[in-house]
């Protein structure tokens, strides 16, 4: 079985509920861990940070992962301008740092991940990202039709190919054109499961302000009774290229 990478969107301030002392309680008593993607817009740049950094930082456990999502929006709506859309990069960074959050994992909202977008990355320090969701029907801003479906480096002018981009993306699991996040339900994802397990990696979504309690704790006990590993996304891009250096020999 694959290694398996849980990620949280991390949008709780912008809605009515947040369910994540819900799920750091799952994760906990299944002792798995989780990255949680701190999510950032020019719209309100600072409260979710404030949100987790007041309320669940501490809670939770080191041995997960904090990484930030970023909208590339602001009240005028979406934003394409490379050079505005690199300013809200190092705006997710600044304002997480200044909460003591340093980040090396990433998602772009809506997976509208551009190429213009990867040298402000790789500059900002950030390693993995997982903003691929390969042959997803989802296409709002980019469509991923073609996209790897395993861990891979990009091309620099085309992030559906395979390049020398240093940064590692993690594409979120899809089958049939659905992409693999939990508020879709568990019932409704186990052929996405089972097809996924073909793959060196299953990455995963959740959504804070959305009740997939049951249907995490459902998830980790079907990956976990087949034998799957579960790791964060940076501790997966480590362990990936543990694995492709010892296929070479080194």
């Amino acid at each position: 079985m694959p290694n398996v990478v849980l990620t949280v969107d991390c949008e709780g301030a912008m809605h009515d509920r947040c369910y994540t002392g819900e799920y750091i309680k799952v994760l906990e008593e299944e002792f798995v861990p989780c990255t949680w993607l701190i999510h950032m817009s020019m719209k309100d740049p600072s409260a979710n940070t404030n949100l987790y950094y007041h309320e669940f930082v501490h809670k939770i456990p080191n041995w997960h992962e904090m990484g930030m999502k970023v909208n590339f929006e602001n009240e005028r709506g979406y934003i394409e301008d490379p050079k505005e859309r690199g300013n809200i990069i190092w705006v997710a960074k600044d304002t997480l740092k200044s909460h003591m959050i340093k980040c090396t994992a990433f998602r772009a909202g809506a997976f509208a991940l551009m190429p213009s977008d990867i040298p402000f990355l790789e500059e900002a320090g950030i390693l993995v990202d997982s903003s691929i969701v390969p042959d997803a029907n989802y296409k709002m801003f980019v469509n991923w039709a073609g996209a790897p479906r395993n861990p891979y480096h990009s091309d620099r002018d085309d992030l559906k190919k395979e390049g020398r981009n240093r940064i590692l993306h993690l594409p979120i699991a899809t089958h049939n054109g659905q992409h693999g996040y939990l508020d879709q339900g568990f019932n409704n994802l186990v052929d996405l499961f089972e097809a996924g397990s073909e793959n060196e990696v299953v990455t995963l979504g959740m959504r804070d302000y959305y009740d997939s309690v049951e249907d995490l704790r459902k998830t980790i006990r079907y990956f976990r009774d087949r034998g799957a590993h579960f790791t964060t996304m940076t501790q997966a891009a480590s362990e990936h290229y543990e694995h492709h250096m010892a296929l070479a020999g080194v």
